[in-house]
């Protein structure tokens, strides 16, 4: 078989030729073409190609993935974190791709691209499934600090580090897809990515506790997600200045 059998035109002759992607694609198929090839993967959803399959296994990847990674944050306070925090992480990070698709249908036909909102959903999906596979890589870090330190602001800046190298990564799907489609200037995607950030990180807020212990579920006093981490570093500065006296006068006296 020869590469014009196993290649498809690039319609915008932008980039290199895309390869096609296996008809009727199981979950193992769709996750290796996303993380080995995007833009296969991405083109089958622009044509309609098993769109609602791969969307599907794209789905599933993404909460098996974000489940064991929200798992592994939660085994820092153990307890109902086992659970709630998989369900929090997995939960807001689905409903801020729900929230923000309509935005990035729009800013994407303002940007110039021709696609459909189902595609945009596609491709969005796709975004946060790749987002969430380099967050399942992440957990073997994440369990070894959870299990080795006390501090809470540490193990909330951990997780929120690694949930930005993976979203950087996983929006490069977003650009891919942009360029493929002959897309030139990307103001308006990149606009669209620092609101998803800031969308994500405010779910963060209000879906917390995710990673430090507390006798409710949800909080319900609504904050600002700089004011919270504020107060969390504000709050693990005063416990540190209470425990130095205690240290103190346990340390051995020459």
């Amino acid at each position: 078989m020869n590469d014009n059998e196993t290649r498809d035109e690039n319609p915008s002759g932008v980039g290199d030729p895309v390869t096609t992607m296996p008809a009727s694609p199981g979950l193992v198929t769709t996750f290796e073409t996303l993380l080995k090839a995007p833009l296969t993967l991405v083109a089958a959803v622009l044509k309609g190609e098993d769109s609602g399959k791969i969307m599907r296994n794209l789905i599933v990847t993404a909460i098996a993935c974000l489940t064991v990674f929200g798992a592994i944050v939660g085994t820092y306070s153990m307890g109902t974190q086992l659970w709630a925090a998989p369900l929090k992480i997995t939960l807001g990070m689905l409903a801020a791709g729900l929230i923000c698709l309509p935005s990035l249908y729009i800013f994407a036909c303002l940007n110039g691209l021709d696609i459909k909102f189902s595609s945009a959903a596609g491709v969005l999906f796709a975004t946060i499934c790749m987002t969430a596979l380099l967050l399942l890589g992440f957990t073997p870090v994440v369990w070894i600090f959870s299990q080795s330190t006390e501090s809470l602001a540490f193990m909330g800046a951990l997780a929120l580090v690694f949930w930005l190298i993976s979203a950087y990564f996983g929006f490069g799907v977003i650009f891919k897809t942009a360029e493929h489609l002959g897309l030139e200037r990307r103001s308006h995607l990149t606009v669209w990515t620092g609101i998803f950030v800031l969308v994500v990180l405010q779910m963060t807020t209000s879906l917390r506790p995710i990673v430090g212990e507390s006798d409710q579920f949800l909080s319900g006093e609504k904050k600002f997600f700089l004011s919270h981490w504020s107060e969390q570093l504000q709050e693990e500065a005063r416990t540190r200045s209470m425990r130095l006296p205690e240290q103190a006068e346990v340390l051995p006296r020459n």
